[in-house]
């Protein structure tokens, strides 16, 4: 066990005692493992509730000459369409490895997104491994990785619970971004382009390129994206059926953002915002303590108001960032940016907040010394896995989510990024090109 499993940089958990940490580290291990694997096995066991089965359903629609978006659960742009169809064919040979697939795609997923933000925010990230391999370096239990992950860890528990692509997005984000540091606007641009044609949150993203003046990361996404939703599309469907199914996306986005769902799942901030100002939102959910009587109408409006306010705020905050996206203030600045993207949009799950990950890597690994930092932290940490079900159980998870619990937790974590971003100072992060 001593040569073949060392006690990486920045253990965690550590013990006085090398055989104890290294029983610890092992035991953590085993768990994290564990988990994964029992969480794919039960998706494989049942199927048919997952909302995964809804994607290769659609495929099956598209297949048929149906109208993939005459059903009320189909909220992705017309670009899915083309991975939809892929599953549904997949499924047509096998459901199961299709998802089997499918959910080990997830669990990559999600350590390739803690690699990237290793090379981001942690100090000789760029040599993570994910088994300890020297005392030397970072593995997967070092502390500047692990914390981060046990934050999110409910987060993506519930992405694999339900079979959904949150974790192969934000993936494809984080390297989008990473491709630009390293001056590769081509790769970068297909890579966000990508994202965006799957679900349309990530085009949020686009508006950090403009800010940054990114002009060639901007603009090859901006063709990759005409290319995966306009060329491709009417190269299959033709441009009839493609303006069709563009049009009926938008009356659904449209729909959307008009009457905001408000059942107490959804921690979007437009939904907070419904259950605190108005009668009817949430009436059905187990708590309903409105401040204010609003009409939903009205309630849209504070929202794009306060979304406003929010967009002048981070644009002030990041005034000073410099354009170069390798500094690591810019990093910084794209992790708030996608843990915000999830807020502003209409629908977001508690699988949405995966993208917490990315503020709570950079939050955990420069809050040293900062006592009422690290409290904002843990209130942070304790609305977002604390409320789970496994932890207060079913009842009691459903009223804090009628309080809007996630929604506080990602508010306070991405208030704290911001007031750590100027902390990253202006040396680049080490840059490779492995993965």
């Amino acid at each position: 066990m001593r040569s073949g499993f060392a006690i990486p940089r920045d253990s965690w958990p550590r013990f006085r005692s090398p055989s104890a940490t290294r029983a610890a580290i092992a035991t953590l291990y085993a768990l994290v493992l564990l988990l994964a694997l029992a969480e794919v096995a039960r998706s494989l066991l049942r199927a048919d509730r997952l909302d995964y089965t809804n994607y290769p359903f659609v495929g099956e629609v598209v297949l048929s000459g149906g109208d993939p978006y005459a059903f009320g659960f189909n909220t992705w742009p017309p670009g899915f369409l083309l991975l939809a169809t892929v599953l549904a064919l997949g499924s047509r040979v096998s459901a199961i490895a299709t998802l089997c697939v499918w959910q080990l795609a997830s669990v990559l997923a999600v350590w390739g997104t803690l690699k990237l933000l290793a090379r981001c925010f942690v100090s000789g990230g760029e040599e993570l491994t994910f088994w300890p391999h020297s005392p030397d370096r970072l593995a997967f239990v070092s502390a500047p990785i692990i914390v981060p992950s046990l934050f999110a860890a409910r987060l993506f528990a519930d992405n694999l619970q339900h079979g959904q692509i949150n974790a192969q997005l934000l993936f494809l984000s984080l390297l989008a971004f990473v491709l630009f540091r390293e001056r590769r606007p081509i790769a970068g641009g297909f890579t966000l382009a990508l994202a965006a044609s799957l679900k349309a949150v990530p085009v949020l993203l686009l508006g950090y390129l403009l800010y940054k003046r990114s002009w060639r990361a901007l603009g090859w996404t901006i063709a990759f994206l005409i290319f995966l939703n306009l060329v491709i599309p009417v190269a299959i469907f033709g441009a009839g059926e493609v303006a069709t199914q563009w049009r009926a996306w938008r009356a659904v986005v449209g729909g959307e953002m008009l009457q905001p769902v408000a059942h107490h799942p959804n921690q979007a901030l437009l939904s907070a915002l419904k259950r605190l100002l108005t009668i009817d939102g949430g009436s059905s959910d187990p708590v309903h303590l409105p401040l204010a009587a609003l009409s939903t109408a009205a309630v849209v409006r504070v929202f794009w108001v306060v979304a406003l306010l929010a967009l002048v705020g981070l644009a002030w905050a990041f005034r000073r960032n410099p354009r170069d996206l390798s500094d690591r203030r810019c990093a910084g600045a794209y992790a708030i940016c996608l843990a915000a993207m999830t807020l502003v949009s209409p629908l977001a799950w508690a699988a949405h907040f995966v993208t917490l990950v990315a503020p709570a890597m950079l939050v955990w690994n420069h809050t040293a010394g900062d006592r009422w930092r690290l409290g904002v932290w843990w209130a942070s940490f304790s609305c977002v896995t604390f409320s789970a079900s496994g932890f207060v159980g079913w009842a009691w998870a459903r009223r804090l989510e009628s309080l809007s619990v996630i929604t506080v937790g990602a508010l306070l974590l991405v208030t704290l990024a911001i007031s750590l971003v100027p902390r990253l100072g202006p040396r680049p992060a080490e840059l490779t090109t492995s993965i």
